[in-house]
């Protein structure tokens, strides 16, 4: 399954919160206070939402070869067991969401570990 790009689907923090009850979503936040570099591709075990509150990031289907740009106000589905990766070119703030309760040690499963 592909990843998906929903634009402009929430405002503030108020609209990811109706997001998250809406679609029953466990959240984590994510504040980066400078660039994100290119993360290792990875995957997890269960649907990854990217809520982007604020900034600008790109995030990379390894799987199809495709490159997603949102900015705030966007949110990105990546299908649970695609490879991907993030990177950013400078302060943001993300909400990851996934829609079962899930371990740290799952967060970022690595391709080379486990197999998908």
């Amino acid at each position: 399954m592909a990843m998906t790009v929903e634009r402009n689907c929430f405002s503030g923090l108020e609209g990811v919160y109706d997001q998250l009850k809406a679609r029953r979503l466990w959240p984590l936040t994510s504040v980066h206070e400078k660039a994100l570099q290119r993360e290792a591709p990875h995957w997890h075990p269960y649907n990854n939402h990217l809520f982007l509150l604020e900034g600008t990031i790109s995030v990379f289907d390894e799987d199809a070869g495709i490159r997603y740009d949102l900015k705030g106000g966007d949110l990105c589905i990546v299908p649970a067991k695609t490879l991907h990766a993030a990177a950013s070119d400078g302060p943001m703030v993300l909400m990851v969401c996934f829609d079962e309760p899930t371990p740290m040690s799952k967060i970022k499963a690595n391709p080379a570990e486990e197999p998908r």
